[in-house]
């Protein structure tokens, strides 16, 4: 699936997701919420408190490790999000 070279990391996200929903339709469930959260993202920018609540929330009883490292790539990706 090509996508644009110049595109902002979010539209190269939007347009995985829809991928997504194209290949794999027992997917075709989650790909709408990662739809949803890159426009979240562009329409603002959460911040630590609201990530790591995300984060908490959808995956609870998760090893401190990865929750560190899920949470820290979750504030590299809103910082680095072009619009």
């Amino acid at each position: 699936m090509p996508i644009a070279p110049d595109a902002a990391p979010l539209d190269h996200i939007s347009e995985l997701a829809n991928g997504i929903i194209d290949a794999c339709p027992s997917c075709a469930s989650t790909a709408p919420e990662i739809v949803m959260w890159v426009n979240e993202i562009r329409e603002r920018r959460p911040g630590r408190e609201e990530l790591t609540a995300l984060v908490d929330t959808t995956y609870p009883g998760l090893p401190a490790d990865q929750r560190a490292l899920l949470i820290a790539g979750l504030r590299a990706f809103v910082r680095f999000a072009e619009t």
